[in-house]
């Protein structure tokens, strides 16, 4: 994704590997995407390497939800 595309993907939801939503995303840095969960629970801190595609509608990561709290700030 180029870097403009990037920044379309602020607010939208995302998903893991296994289908499961784990919040929106809040922000894009460089090398990175930030998801606060709904609630605000738990933010991760992602990298963008991670993306599998984003649909127009949400964010699909390559990782299940068990291999987030390696994320988690």
């Amino acid at each position: 994704m180029s870097e403009h595309n990037w920044n379309k993907v602020v607010h939208k939801n995302v998903r893991c590997e296994d289908n499961q939503s784990i919040g929106n995303i809040v922000a894009v840095n460089t090398d990175h995407i930030i998801v606060t969960s709904e609630g605000g629970m738990s933010r991760y801190r992602i990298p963008k390497s991670f993306v599998e595609k984003y649909d127009g509608a949400e964010v699909h990561l390559m990782l299940p939800r068990i291999a987030l709290g390696g994320f988690k700030t």
